[in-house]
Order: structure tokens, then sequence, then C-alpha cells
């Protein structure tokens, strides 16, 4: 990295509406850290996301890293009355912190930093006030869509975005520069288990429906070849040997063939990099979701279905099928990986 990027003094702000953004940012600073920056980190994330991940070992290095600073920082704010819609958080109410003293404001997935810093620099693939005015249930946040399409409009930021399922308003911004999926594990190994992944996500959107969606695969005893990994939040209170808490681990993804999820960016990612076949699922009217599920299916790596149940039998029709499996296996070893590092080059100046 240039030598300019020894001096600098990096702000980091992270959206706090599913566990993406913030895994992202760590994954990319830790890079950037690896990589030899001398300077400094003052990372705004939310520090309940920072708990859930604290067994990575990514997470371990930037919190212990000496020029690493963290603030306790929440976007979205979820009202009083706990809430799982999207509509329902505070969109309109933000507490920016102070970021005049920084030479670089990264900021992934909030908009609202280009007001006071329109030099700042975006991550994500998709805009939230993009995925509200496709919604029927955006009344109230229009005054919130308009102001971000024209802040964009005027500040013409530096967005960096995943090159395949980047959205068409995030593709359209002047200087949109698109980065492969983020490969979280460098190690690249046979794959030899055929478990399934059951997951909706931290966003809580689809919880009660793969709740459900579980307890029947489990009345009717559909088993997997071996495990069926289920995300911790869905679990019964007791549940069959052949179902195990999922940890979200490199070797996890790993060891799945195939997983059966709510589309998300991270989760996309996690599943692609380890070569695994995607059955996505979401509530109707959730624009980012639909869109996903459309470029997996038109990338030939995964299948929209209706529901969670309907996507876990999808799967284990697909891991019965040696043929598909090994097709998967070729389509996903094609695909550019490396959002990493070329977000890092771009944060630091070096793109």
């Amino acid at each position: 990295m240039r030598e300019l990027a020894g001096k600098m003094k990096i702000a980091i702000l992270a959206c706090s509406n599913g566990l993406g953004h913030v895994r992202r940012v760590i994954a990319i600073s830790s890079y950037i850290l690896r990589s030899g920056f001398k300077g400094n980190i003052t990372a705004f994330l939310p520090s309940s996301h920072l708990e859930i991940l604290g067994n990575w070992t990514e997470t371990k290095y930037f919190l212990n890293h000496p020029s690493v600073s963290i603030c306790d920082f929440k976007y979205p704010i979820i009202p009083d009355r706990k809430t799982k819609s999207l509509f329902e958080k505070k969109w309109l109410q933000i507490d920016l912190p102070n970021l005049d003293d920084f030479d670089v404001v990264w900021s992934d997935n909030i908009t609202q930093v280009l007001k006071d810093r329109p030099d700042a620099i975006i991550t994500g693939s998709f805009f939230w006030h993009e995925v509200f005015s496709h919604s029927n249930h955006n009344s109230e946040l229009q005054e919130f869509i308009i102001e971000q399409r024209e802040l964009i409009r005027k500040t013409e930021p530096i967005i960096a975005g995943n090159e395949y399922f980047s959205t068409p308003e995030i593709k359209n911004v002047k200087r949109f520069c698109p980065v492969g999926l983020y490969r979280y594990n460098i190690t690249f190994k046979e794959k030899k288990e055929n478990n399934i992944l059951l997951s909706c996500g931290l966003g809580g959107e689809e919880e009660d429906v793969t709740k459900t969606a579980l307890q029947r695969i489990i009345e009717e005893n559909l088993k997997p070849p071996k495990t069926l990994f289920v995300e911790k939040r869905i679990l019964p209170n007791s549940y069959p040997s052949w179902i195990e808490k999922a940890d979200f681990s490199d070797n996890m993804f790993h060891n799945c063939l195939a997983v059966c999820i709510r589309p998300g960016m991270g989760t996309i990612s996690d599943s692609l990099v380890n070569r695994t076949r995607i059955f996505s699922f979401s509530t109707e009217n959730s624009f980012e979701m639909e869109y996903n599920s459309k470029i997996l299916e038109k990338l030939g790596v995964g299948e929209s279905c209706k529901n969670p149940y309907d996507s876990y039998r999808k799967a284990l029709e697909f891991i019965s099928d040696n043929d598909k499996v090994e097709l998967q296996i070729f389509r996903t070893s094609h695909l550019r990986t490396d959002g990493v590092l070329a977000t890092a080059k771009l944060i630091t100046g070096n793109y």
C-alpha cells in the first residue's frame, strides 16, 4: 500500500441491520492492517454484533490490534417495542459521530454519512432507500427515499459493490467499483461432506416461517445424509441428533453441499466461495432478497424457493445427485472472489 496509508486516520461506520455488514468491515480492516497499514482505525460498530462474532479469528485480531478503537454505534435504531419488521425500525433517525478529523471515512450501507462527508467511500451491494422504494409499506419512508437519492446524485460517491449482485441503483452511480465475492478463508479443500444449512438471518423477517418449517421437517423425519445445521435462534428446546447448531464458520460452510437461506450478501458469499448451492427463500415484497435470488438463478448457482420447507426438500434432492453437485462446484469455481482485497485497495487509495 502506498506511503500515505501509513499516515491515515480511517473512520468506519457499519449498518447494524444484519450481521454481514460488520463481518465485511472486520475482514477488510484486518486485511488492511495485516498489509502494513500504520495509521489508526476508529470503528463505529454495534458492540452486540462484535460479541456474536467474538470467536472468529479475524474479530480477535481486529479487536486486539493497537491501532483500532471501537465505539458502540447502532443504525438503524430498533423501537422500544421489539420488531421483526424492516419498516418499523427508525431509519430517519441517526446520530452520526464527528468525522471532521479523519482522512478517510468508510461507510458500509449508511448513506447519510455523505451529508457530513461527501468524500466518504460507501460499501454495499444495495441502498436501503432503493429497497424501500420497491415496497408497498414505504409511506412513512418517502422522505428518506427522496433525501438519500438526492444525496447520492449530488455527491456521486465512490461505491464498492459486488460485481454480480449489486442492484441497479448501485451500478448506475458514476463511480461504482465492482468487486468480487468476499472470501474470508483462502484455504481450498476438496468437498467431502454432504451437510445442509437452514438459516433465516439476523434481520428476523423470516424467523417465524423458518421455525415452522423446521418443526415440519422434524415431524416428518426428513433426515439429510449426515447433518442439518440450524441457526441457533430457530432451534426448539429439543431436536433429533441429526440436527446441530450452526456456527457459521468457514469450516461449516465448506462441509455443506447446500444451504437453505434468506439470501443476504454475507451468506451468499460464504456459500458460493465454498462451492455450495443456494436454495433461497424470503417473504413477499422483499426487493433485495428477490433481486439476489434472481441473480443466483441467472448465474446458475442457486434456486428461488416458495418457503424454507420447499428449499429444504429441494436441497435434499440436489445433494443426492452427483452430477448436479459437480456442476455446482464447476460453476462456482469460476466466480470472482477478490472482494476483500479489491475493497481494501480502494479504501487505502491503491485501487
